[in-house]
């Protein structure tokens, strides 16, 4: 079962458990006066043996520095886009 989590500091609780991180690119759609569009965003995942908890960063560059803090944490990190991988270094 996946679960949404809103603030980083529930998901440092989580990741506390977790088994593996993964770290990729995705997209949301955002309602705008032209209608939906959808916009770059950055998916931080902490898969538990119950449930898979996913932090959302809309600023790319704000969720590429929270991974860097967490890369200790994480005892299995996988950095499913080459993009990132580049930018994490």
């Amino acid at each position: 079962m996946p679960v949404e989590l809103r603030s980083e500091e529930e998901f440092l609780r989580v990741l506390e458990r977790a088994a593996e991180c993964r770290v990729k690119l995705g997209y949301r759609r955002v309602k705008t006066e032209k209608g939906t569009e959808r916009i770059r965003v950055l998916k931080v995942k902490a898969r538990t043996p119950k449930y898979l908890y996913t932090l959302v960063f809309e600023d790319i560059d704000k969720g590429i520095q929270f991974v860097k803090n967490i890369r200790d944490k994480c005892s299995n990190m996988l950095v499913l886009d080459k993009e990132i991988e580049q930018r994490l270094g």
